[in-house]
């Protein structure tokens, strides 16, 4: 290196030591929301697409004024009826160089969007891209369902992004998303609940909760799949999370005349997947257990155990295993009203098994699967609520839960109306990624939810090991290979392992081939705690010079990851200094956008400065 690059380095580290004091203590991004129509939830999105740099605020808060918004570089907007008063607020925030995305603005917003005055609506339906978009680049070119309401516009003056139509054969549709410039400013309207929907897709229909669907004994999450909700024809590309990457890209391109901003990776470290391993332990004890934990652990893989009852599994066992990384929680039971579970009788199941694994074994138990995967859909007055259980498992200290499971066998509904078995088997839900609940007005549920994809009881009543090794990995070789990126949940009951400790150990064996560990449920909500707790902050952006503050106050034994955009405003990122020191980056393509990747040790703060040249 030259004198003078040594020199401009020097500089440079210098500057990202001392230039915190004069920071921008407000977040890039703020979501403005209502009591209902699912606006809370963007943050829940935006937090999963590693966006942590932002604020939710009420729309009808009396702070919420011109001044105000003026202090943030992106507003996104919930669904929301506007005053007059917030009409022209709006439209003078853009007007003077803001950017602004709305869920199914108010006709009072559309001159702003470039959109004419909404012709009327339709419920249900799909999302295309338009090849040409610069937001579309890495996303699928399939049509995409979406859940709930969109409206119909025509253009004025706007752009269109994506087109959505009423199913997924028409020819002719509507404006699905619809970029505008106006005056220095630019806006993005999306004419479909994206929150909502994304929510529907992962939940399922709220219509069907506490209701016999499928036919098969005992009320389920899946009851709420029925009737035509999942579109098995779109298993393979998790269209949920495709459609939440294109928030993201929308949100990138806004931001190229304010300044790039970094987001947290989904995985530890700069994996590209990661498996969780589970067991129901139903009446079985640590005798039976003990060989299947042996087999586990020799493959250097752990597993989260679910046990009815304590009567057969000693303290010293479990103190064991857990030493060796393992997991042991309860399994609720309330299969004496599995036809029609109640909020009290649920609510005594999840606390009488909690309080029995704490006071036999010391443990808390914060992960659970219900025997049965018993789901309640009532709160406690009988009335009905798809997030019932959720709610009920939050009241209790659960805060992952793994009750959706693709289990689809002997239903009315049809041959697999989870979607196909083996090789092509995907994400029922649309997405691989692992999120919180939400109620039926989209405020967020303190629990997150991780779909068991790969089931045993499905491949062993389809008398199918090797279809249930090949659903493992095509899972997992479109998240390594495809960017369909999941997080991959195992079940391997203790009672059927006669048949599945054969392709059980292929799969562990082929996680480990390809680097992939697999984890407790307990590590991985752990990760996924540390991971949402840290927070950016403190931007800076001068002489193409990004500076900020990451701030993690949860230990954790894997490392945290974090993307820049590597080339903005047709600039490329030099160098990156960590505290002041130069640090390494990767560089990746994902989801068709350049981004340079670093990798940070949680439980510490860091001051960023990243140049651009």
């Amino acid at each position: 290196m030259t004198r003078s690059k040594l020199l401009l380095t020097a500089a440079f580290l210098l500057v990202g030591l001392t230039a915190y004091s004069n920071k921008n203590t407000t977040p890039p991004i703020l979501v403005l929301t209502t009591n209902a129509g699912f606006g809370s939830y963007t943050c829940e999105i935006l937090k999963t697409e590693g966006f942590n740099e932002l604020k939710s605020d009420s729309l009808t808060d009396v702070n919420i004024t011109l001044q105000y918004l003026k202090q943030f570089d992106i507003v996104i907007l919930g669904k929301a009826a506007l005053t007059r008063t917030q009409k022209t607020m709006f439209y003078e925030y853009v007007e003077d160089g803001g950017n602004l995305i709305a869920f199914i603005p108010d006709n009072k917003l559309c001159g702003l969007f470039g959109i004419e005055n909404t012709m009327g609506t339709v419920n249900e339906g799909y999302i295309a891209l338009d090849p040409d978009a610069e937001q579309g680049i890495g996303i699928t070119t399939n049509r995409m369902q979406f859940h709930g309401i969109a409206n119909k516009h025509f253009l004025h003056g706007g752009k269109e992004i994506a087109a959505w139509f009423s199913d997924k054969t028409s020819v002719s549709g509507f404006p699905g998303i619809v970029s505008n410039n106006y005056g220095k400013g630019h806006t993005l309207a999306i004419l479909y609940n994206l929150p909502q929907s994304i929510v529907l897709a992962r939940q399922g229909n709220p219509l069907f909760a506490g209701m016999e669907k499928d036919g098969i004994p005992g009320l389920r999450s899946t009851d709420m799949f029925t009737d035509g909700w999942v579109d098995t024809s779109n298993s393979k590309i998790n269209q949920a999370d495709e459609q939440m990457v294109l928030l993201s890209h929308c949100i990138e391109s806004l931001l190229a005349d304010k300044m790039p901003l970094p987001r947290f990776w989904y995985f530890p470290d700069t994996l590209k997947c990661l498996v969780t391993l589970t067991n129901d332990g139903e009446y079985k004890s640590e005798k039976d257990f003990e060989p299947q934990f042996r087999d586990v652990d020799s493959l250097g893989a752990n597993m989260s155990l679910y046990i009815i009852g304590v009567d057969k599994v000693s303290r010293g066992w479990v103190n064991k295993w857990t030493k060796r990384g393992f997991e042991i929680a309860g399994h609720p039971d309330d299969t004496q009203e599995a036809g029609n579970p109640t909020w009290n009788r649920m609510d005594s199941a999840l606390r009488t098994r909690k309080n029995e694994i704490y006071s036999t074994y010391g443990l808390p138990m914060r992960t659970n699967v219900n025997h049965w995967f018993v789901w309640c859909g009532k709160n406690a007055d009988g009335v009905q609520n798809f997030a019932a259980e959720a709610k009920l498992e939050e009241k209790n200290g659960i805060e992952l839960d793994i009750n959706y499971a693709h289990y689809d066998m002997k239903s009315n509904q049809g041959e697999h109306f989870l979607g196909p078995l083996g090789i092509n088997q995907g994400n029922f839900t649309g997405s691989g990624q692992i999120m919180k609940f939400a109620d039926s007005r989209g405020k967020i549920i303190n629990v997150y939810q991780q779909l068991n994809a790969v089931y045993d009881q499905e491949y062993n009543e389809s008398h199918d090991p090797e279809g249930f090794f090949n659903c493992f990995k095509g899972l997992m070789d479109r998240s390594l290979n495809n960017e369909v990126y999941s997080f991959i949940s195992v079940k391997s009951h203790n009672d059927e392992y006669y048949f599945s400790k054969s392709p059980l150990m292929k799969i562990l064996t082929y996680a480990r081939q390809n680097k992939i560990p697999v984890w407790t449920e307990l590590n991985l909500l752990d990760f996924l705690k540390m991971k949402d707790e840290a927070t950016f902050s403190g931007f800076g952006w001068s002489d193409n010079q990004l500076t900020f503050k990451l701030s993690s106050s949860l230990k954790n034994s894997n490392r945290l990851t974090f993307l820049l955009p590597l080339i903005y405003n047709n600039k490329k990122i030099k160098l990156i200094a960590v505290n002041g020191e130069e640090g390494k980056f990767e560089q990746k393509k994902i989801k068709g956008f350049d981004y340079a990747l670093v990798t940070v040790v949680p439980g510490n703060d860091y001051n960023i400065s990243v140049k651009y040249q």
